[in-house]
């Protein structure tokens, strides 16, 4: 009689914990685009298809908040332009939701390899916790990307990528 019972907790549980870790937004939904010099659109990312291509994982915080480091999940830059036969450009103009912007040179990619996030420690980010995407540098790894130069290139709540 408590076997049953417990097993409908277990089920209960497991349903919560799965529901808990849905993204905010449907998985078909278009998160990020890659655009040409020309304005032309090259590619559009889903979640979808952005969490099928292979995942890297950095350590860091958010430059400017308060909140704690974390482990920041998604795709390498260089990856995921890869992942469409693109060559790396000069530099890439990294475009949120909110119109902030920030130019990202092709060195980084060849020397800190930033991913595009899409979890934080595990988790989806929402759009009120700097989602659905964000630009993210591993800050952990390397010391001297602690100045304001690479801060403002952690673009948070990040839409497009405008190749350049």
């Amino acid at each position: 009689m408590l076997r049953p019972l417990i097993v409908g907790i277990l089920i209960a549980i497991s349903s919560l914990a799965a529901k808990a870790d849905e993204p905010p937004y449907p998985r078909d939904m278009p998160l990020l685009t890659l655009v040409d010099s020309h304005g032309d659109v090259l590619a559009s990312f889903t979640l979808a298809s952005l969490e099928a291509l292979p995942s890297r994982e950095v350590t860091g915080s958010i430059p400017d908040t308060s909140d704690p480091e974390a482990r920041w999940s998604g795709v390498s830059m260089n990856v995921l332009l890869e992942s469409q036969s693109i060559a790396a450009p000069d530099r890439m103009l990294a475009v949120g939701l909110d119109d902030y912007s920030d130019i990202i040179p092709r060195s980084d990619l060849e020397h800190y390899d930033p991913v595009v996030a899409y979890r934080r420690n595990g988790h989806y980010l929402a759009v009120d916790r700097y989602g659905p995407l964000v630009v993210m540098y591993p800050y952990s790894d390397y010391p001297e990307l602690h100045e304001r130069t690479y801060y403002s290139r952690t673009v948070w709540q990040l839409s497009e990528l405008q190749l350049r």
